[in-house]
């Protein structure tokens, strides 16, 4: 389910809304719940949502290349992977030509079935601590 005219009534009240927040947790605190709250109503994020997972997503416009980022997965894994093929479906209809997500490492023995490839491995260094 998504609903991109209201984004946020579907998550009054319901339990996705503190997997969202660990996620965002787990990736570093880079947004806050108010960050993401702000940027669906103002049509800069969507969201996707069933009763068991949420995806966050963003369409980037690169100088030569459109895609669709998948930065915030919530949930449980079957419930985030029903939410796969309209994600999908939105990537094209926004013109992407690819989606990309950055991910824990438990993902490369599921994204593959669904047809993602692995392109490159993140590194992260505090510049503070270490």
């Amino acid at each position: 389910m998504t609903n991109l005219e209201s984004p946020l009534k579907p998550l009054e009240g319901h339990q996705i809304l503190g997997k969202i927040r660990k996620a965002l947790h787990l990736s570093q605190d880079t947004h806050s719940w108010e960050d993401i709250r702000r940027g669906l109503l103002q049509g800069q994020y969507q969201i996707f949502q069933n009763d068991d997972g949420a995806c966050i997503t963003e369409i980037v416009q690169a100088p030569n290349k459109r895609y669709l980022n998948c930065f915030i997965v919530a949930g449980r894994l079957p419930g985030v992977m029903k939410l796969h093929k309209i994600v999908e479906q939105h990537a094209r209809q926004q013109g992407c030509e690819f989606m990309v997500t950055t991910a824990r490492k438990g993902w490369r023995k599921v994204l593959p079935l669904y047809g993602w490839t692995e392109d490159a491995v993140v590194f992260r260094k505090d510049v503070y601590h270490g």
